[in-house]
């Protein structure tokens, strides 16, 4: 099964690595957390890095052609149909205001990142896991209002930004919701009986 924490993790890991390699530095660029924790306090160890945040989670509707069905020895296995989620990312330059235009060069480099590398397979992240197949990232247009909405519900002021859409991380499992049983033929036979008619023939 598809792992959010494992996906995200694998395309932090790679951000980071193309960040340090244009500007290396002793800490990470890009952190996979988020700028306030819960009672309000901020996160200090956010300080001067991108911060890559998931801020929703949504159903991709697909046209699937999956069979519900697994063969066994004897019987099939009917299980559930898989499903895709899409999952909605910030990531935002939180540069202190002496390091604004670092902040602006590093959201530009987050950009560039993913302009570069639209989407994601065992080719170029083979630490994905084997039942993901590809990834794709898509750029999202929020309007200041719906920017506004996000920041306040993450509790924290805006910074520069830039937000995506993750597509297509499945969810499948093999557990057997039930069984059932190939219907065979009973009395039926491919060989002709002895000295039946040739249908057809030539005279």
């Amino acid at each position: 099964m598809s792992s959010i924490r494992g996906v995200l993790g694998v395309i932090r890991k790679l951000a980071n690595e193309y960040m340090q390699n244009l500007d290396h530095r002793g800490d990470d660029w890009v952190v996979l957390t988020s700028t306030m924790y819960h009672d309000g306090s901020v996160n200090d160890s956010t300080k001067d890095k991108v911060v890559m945040t998931l801020y929703n989670i949504t159903r991709e509707n697909v046209m699937s052609s999956y069979s519900p069905t697994i063969s066994g020895v004897d019987s099939l296995a009917i299980v559930q149909p898989p499903i895709y989620i899409d999952l909605h990312l910030m990531f935002m330059a939180n540069f202190a205001a002496g390091n604004y235009s670092d902040g602006l060069a590093a959201i530009s480099r987050i950009i560039s990142f993913f302009q570069q590398n639209p989407w994601f397979t065992q080719d170029n992240a083979p630490d994905l896991g084997p039942e993901i197949g590809k990834v794709t990232l898509e750029m999202s247009s929020l309007d200041p209002i719906d920017v506004n909405y996000v920041m306040s519900m993450l509790g924290t002021k805006y910074m520069p930004s830039v937000f995506y859409k993750l597509r297509m991380i499945p969810f499948a499992s093999t557990a057997m919701r039930a069984r059932t049983y190939p219907v065979s033929g009973a009395g039926i036979s491919e060989t002709p009986q002895s000295g039946s008619a040739q249908s057809g023939s030539v005279q």
